[in-house]
């Protein structure tokens, strides 16, 4: 039997700064740190570059000039409220 979604989450338990206290799916606990993430605002598609925001998902036009893609993406930036999806990167270091 499947899971349901919420069962598979993630559950916050604290944060003190930039550390998180997380409990994974099974219930075991684990440290996360919060980072920004990189300012990569271009995908590329075979001879294209496209201005990206990771927050909305909205993509721009495509063109041929990075540079022009990523001023794309940073006038983007500007109007985009942000409250999109969360990206939430995991990295374990043993």
């Amino acid at each position: 039997m499947a899971k349901d979604k919420e069962s598979r989450r993630p559950k916050f338990l604290a944060r003190k700064g930039d550390k998180l206290k997380v409990a994974d799916s099974a219930g075991k606990k684990r440290t996360a740190q919060v980072v920004s993430l990189d300012d990569d605002l271009t995908k590329e598609q075979g001879s294209f570059a496209f201005g990206y925001c990771k927050s909305c998902d909205w993509t721009g036009r495509a063109r041929r000039s990075r540079d022009k893609a990523r001023d794309d993406a940073r006038d983007h930036r500007g109007s985009c409220d942000g409250k999109g999806k969360v990206v939430l990167g995991v990295t374990d270091h043993r």
